[in-house]
Parts: structure tokens; C-alpha cells; sequence
């Protein structure tokens, strides 16, 4: 009895589950109807604003006017019309969208379209919204100046600027990151956090990053942010590594008539420096009778690294300085700087003309392994110049390089202002490794960086990319490009 009496309701029931999977059908059918057409429609707008942008780029490096009249021809051919009223069609030179937003010579076309909805009017979605845009060129060489560049691609944060201080830059300043190496759904290829400064002072100078720019802190940023950049090649990608000279000549001592310290260039038996023995020629080394003195250092080869420790000084001579393996270190109040001849060593450094030009390739030996370069010495001078050989020398082609660090040596290049006069001009070139810069106290003068990645904390302090010789990147730009 209680099985009759109980049909109606299940007779109800059975119409509430088919009205509720006639609506998840209909849910379905929008799907696969309406999803489906719009995805089809998408693709036909790109396949137009691709065809638009190429007919552009044909005129857009000579006729402007012509190369927007093209791409809108091609477009109303391929069934976009700007006069139509479910459709827009935006023609820009230069683009306002994609990687190449600002730059001239490069053509836009935007196409939009509104289409009526299939079975998505069911749950109040009458219409679809559709867009796509494409970036076009001529052939042409596009040049890219810089003062700083992060070549890493992945890294996160490539450039991070963080602490106090004040960087200021003369020219644009390029992070090829796209920030996947921080794993934490942030793409941060490019940071500037706490009180932090970044000052670019070049005209219309911009501040690009491939992946996502971070800003935080009550500093500030006075260039132009662009996200989704496109990456810079390394412009000295194609540069050869000097070749291995002979052991520098013996150090002259300047004021004073010391032998050279353990290890260094000028000494003989057990202590000279080779590539067998393990240490390396500290100018400043062999104890308190040393510290303080002056030397005059020759180009050439030195085995297992320099430093320059003590209060001691280290004038060089032009050439190239091949560090096999131990780095650089200048501390405890060393001092070093570049000289055109022997006699400018006998002038005071802080306020003398310095000139000459050297290059440091800091690389490594089968038994040395490469190891850092550092500028760390509160209170002294540290000036260096980039080499400047004639055309007629075989090395001339590393002219205006002051560091060129092996491609395989991943370790960091440290550069101090502390209280201190630091300027290392010309362009610092660590492909592998990490430039780390700190103004703390002091200002810090550096020319132009390529590196990894830059970790630039400049508490109280300035640090100033001047730019003043450099190298511009280089990307050769036809047909499509975004």
C-alpha cells in the first residue's frame, strides 16, 4: 500500500532530474557550440591581423600613412571593417601593446569583433566578446642601447634592487628574465623593493623586464616599466677569450726597495709564482714591512689570482691582466689603478690624471679553479680604465673592456663604493656570474654591465652606470615578431 502511494512523488522527482540535466546539456552545448565558434572566430582574426600587420610593414619604415592604409585594405579584404558595427579594427605606429610596445618602425593591427552567442544565451551570455593583435616589421637591425643587462633567462629577480641607496643609470636597463625560477606563481624577473632609488636619466629611457617588474618599498622609479619585454642577445656573445700569455714581468717597486712579495712576478726558487704552485701574488703579502708600499705591475699572466691587501698600491701598466684561476682581491685598504706609464705612478693617485687601459680576464687552470672578483677596500683607490690598444694590435678587439669574466666561471664580480673612490670604466662583461654592487657610504662609478644577474644593495650610498662606453644590443626584426 505504502509503495502506490509513494509513485507521484518519485514521478516528481524524476522531472526535477530531467529538468536539471536538460540544463547541464545546454551547459554543455554552450561549450562545445559556442566556445567552439569563438575559438574558430579568434582564429580567423588572427590569421587577418597577421595578414594586416605584414601588408603594413611593408611601407612602415619609409610611409607611415601608407603602411596604416594597407594593413586596414588587408583587413576589410580578409572581412574586419572598422565601420562595421560589430567590429573594430585599431592600426598603431608604434604598437601600445606586445613586446615591442613604444618602439618606431613597427606596425600594430588590432582586430575586435562581438558575435551572438549560440546556446550561451540560456544562462544570460548573449554575446562573445573576440580579440587579436599582431606586430609586424620591415627587415632592419634593431638597435638597443643599455647601461645594464641580465642576460639569465629564467632567473628569479635577475636584477633585484633592494637596501637604501640611489642607482643611477644612463640608459635603459634590461632584465631577460622571465621569473619562472621563483616558483611561486610570481614571475619576478626584475625587483626593486624597500627605500631603494632607480634614477634612469636617459631620454624616454625604460626599464624592461620579459617576465613581471617588481616595485615595492617608498623608494621610487623614474623610467618607464615595460612587462613582457622581448629578450636582448648578448652582444658579445661572439667575443673569443684572449689567449693565454706568458707569466707577467718582475714588479717594480715604487719609493722604496723591497724585493717583490712571495709569489708575485719577480721572484725566483720556491715561492715564484706558475701555474703549479697553489698561491696567489698578494701585492700587500710577507707581513707588516710590506704594508703600505707601491708597486708597478706588468700585463701577462698570473697563475693562481691577485690581491692587493695591506694598505699596499697597484699601478698597471696597459695590457691585459689573464687571471688563471683564484680572482681578484683588492681589501684592507689596498689601492689600485691604472696608469699610461711608469712615471704616473709616482703622482698621488686620488689626485692625479689616471689614464692608461688594462683589461683583467679572469678565468681558471686545471689547478686553479676560477674564483672570484671583488673591489671591497674602504678608504682606498680603486681606478681602473678599459684597454684602448691601436687597431693594429691582434687584441685590439677587446678595446673598451675592463672585465671580461670566463663564460665558465659562475662567481661573482663584487664592486664596493664604501668610503672610497671607485670608478671601473668601460664595460664589465660576466656572462656567467653575478654582479654585485654596494654603495654603501661612498659612490661607486661603473661605465656598462652585462652579467647573470645583478644583486645591487647600495645602502646610503650611489651607484652610477654612466654609459659612457658601451655596446648596444642588436636584434634583427622582420616579418612578424609578436
Amino acid at each position: 500500500m505504502s509503495s502506490i502511494t509513494s509513485r507521484p512523488h518519485e514521478r516528481g522527482q524524476i522531472l526535477v532530474l530531467f529538468a536539471g540535466g536538460l540544463v547541464a546539456l545546454l551547459l554543455i552545448a554552450a561549450l562545445a557550440f559556442d566556445v567552439g565558434m569563438m575559438l574558430v572566430e579568434r582564429r580567423d582574426e588572427q590569421d587577418a591581423a597577421d595578414a594586416a600587420a605584414l601588408a603594413g610593414a611593408r611601407y612602415v619604415l619609409t610611409d607611415q600613412a601608407a603602411a596604416i592604409g594597407a594593413a586596414r585594405d588587408i583587413a576589410r579584404m580578409n572581412g574586419y571593417d572598422d565601420g562595421a558595427t560589430d567590429q573594430v579594427v585599431n592600426v598603431y605606429v608604434p604598437p601600445i601593446h606586445g613586446r615591442y610596445i613604444g618602439l618606431p618602425n613597427f606596425i600594430e593591427v588590432q582586430i575586435e569583433a562581438t558575435r551572438p552567442s549560440i546556446f550561451a544565451g540560456v544562462i544570460g551570455k548573449a554575446t562573445w566578446p573576440i580579440g587579436a593583435f599582431a606586430v609586424a616589421t620591415n627587415s632592419q637591425n634593431l638597435t638597443f642601447p643599455f647601461s645594464m643587462l641580465a642576460l639569465n633567462p629564467t632567473a628569479c629577480k635577475a636584477i633585484a634592487v633592494s637596501g637604501g641607496g640611489v642607482v643611477e643609470a644612463h640608459a635603459n636597463v634590461q632584465s631577460n628574465s622571465n621569473g619562472s625560477g621563483c616558483g611561486t606563481g610570481d614571475d619576478i624577473g626584475f625587483s626593486r623593493t624597500g627605500g631603494s632609488t632607480i634614477n634612469v636619466v636617459a631620454p624616454d629611457a625604460t626599464c624592461r623586464v620579459v617576465g613581471d617588474m617588481q616595485d615595492q618599498g617608498s623608494g621610487s622609479m623614474t623610467c618607464t616599466v615595460v612587462e613582457g619585454s622581448y629578450a636582448l642577445p648578448d652582444p658579445l656573445r661572439n667575443l673569443p677569450a684572449p689567449n693565454k700569455p706568458a707569466l707577467a714581468a718582475a714588479m717594480d717597486p715604487v719609493g722604496h726597495t723591497k724585493a717583490p712579495p712571495d709569489y708575485c712576478p719577480g721572484v725566483t726558487g720556491s715561492k715564484a709564482p706558475s701555474e703549479t704552485q697553489p698561491k696567489a701574488c698578494d701585492v700587500g703579502g710577507n707581513g707588516s714591512s710590506y704594508a703600505n708600499l707601491a708597486w708597478i705591475l706588468h700585463p701577462g699572466l698570473y697563475p693562481h689570482g691577485l690581491a692587493v691587501s695591506n694598505g699596499a698600491k697597484a699601478y698597471l701598466l696597459p695590457g691585459i691582466y689573464w687571471i688563471g684561476g683564484g680572482g681578484v682581491d683588492v681589501g684592507g685598504g689596498g689601492s689600485i689603478v691604472s696608469i699610461a706609464t711608469p712615471g704616473d705612478a709616482n703622482v698621488n693617485p686620488s689626485l692625479a690624471t689616471w689614464g692608461g687601459g688594462v683589461m683583467f680576464y679572469n678565468s681558471k687552470l686545471p689547478t686553479s679553479p676560477g674564483g672570484a672578483w671583488t673591489l671591497n677596500s674602504n678608504g682606498a683607490v680603486m681606478k681602473l680604465r678599459p684597454l684602448d690598444l691601436p687597431t693594429t694590435d691582434p687584441d685590439h678587439i677587446y678595446n673598451t673592456i675592463v672585465i671580461f669574466q670566463d663564460r665558465t666561471v659562475t662567481t661573482s664580480v663584487t664592486m664596493n663604493g664604501s668610503a672610497s673612490s671607485t670608478q671601473v670604466l668601460g664595460i664589465i662583461y660576466v656572462p656567467g656570474g653575478q654582479i654585485k654592487l654596494n654603495g654603501n657610504g661612498g659612490t661607486l662609478i661603473v661605465d656598462q654591465i652585462i652579467a647573470d644577474t645583478f644583486d645591487i644593495n647600495g645602502n646610503g650610498g650611489t651607484i652610477k652606470v654612466m654609459r659612457g662606453t658601451g655596446i648596444d644590443a642588436v636584434i634583427v626584426a622582420a616579418g612578424l615578431v609578436d
